[in-house]
């Protein structure tokens, strides 16, 4: 995962956390729905000053968009695990597939 997914992902999290939909973050930042959007699929960085706009209508520290606890999480692992896999070819995802078999006995 790259740092636009990561810094995405985060800001995805946040906004669910208030129960926000991307078109009310986009309008407390300012900005376009489709921008939230980009932002929380990776494909586009944030403006640091729209990062500083959401943090401070929603009360909490501008660092907590890139507090990536999540990158420890299982369901974080399985999607680093699989992006791995579905970049190999196939000798090497055999490979990787007998190298787990190995370490589940």
């Amino acid at each position: 995962m790259n740092k636009k997914e990561l810094l995405g992902k985060r800001l995805r999290e946040i906004r669910k956390q208030f129960g926000y939909t991307q078109e009310k973050m986009a309008e407390i930042a300012g900005i376009e729905p489709q921008s939230i959007s980009k932002i929380e699929s990776g494909k586009n960085f944030p403006l640091l000053s729209n990062l500083e706009k959401i943090a401070n209508k929603l009360n909490i520290e501008l660092e907590e968009f890139f507090n990536y606890k999540h990158k420890n999480t299982s369901e974080y692992n399985k999607a680093v695990l699989l992006k791995i896999y579905e970049n190999l070819n196939q000798e090497n995802q055999e490979k990787l597939i007998r190298i787990a078999k190995v370490l589940e006995l």
